[in-house]
């Protein structure tokens, strides 16, 4: 899978820790993809880094911190 090919909601295991969560993409106003605020750069890293959704504690955790390091 790429992310040209996005998989439609239900439960994911994020690529960079492992938890399980609930992806909602197919309802955008309740995705935590939208909600988190990821500067460009960290974006385009994490795309070429991981292949699916990241779980919305590591996606808040990179975006505060501007980082892209793994566990």
């Amino acid at each position: 899978m790429t992310w040209s090919q996005p998989v439609t909601q239900g439960t994911k295991q994020c690529p960079r820790c492992g938890t399980n969560f609930e992806c909602k993409v197919d309802d955008l106003r309740n995705c935590d993809c939208v909600a988190v605020k990821v500067s460009l750069p960290v974006l385009k890293t994490l795309q070429g880094q991981y292949e699916d959704c990241l779980c919305p504690s590591c996606l808040r955790e990179l975006a505060e911190n501007g980082q892209t390091s793994t566990h």
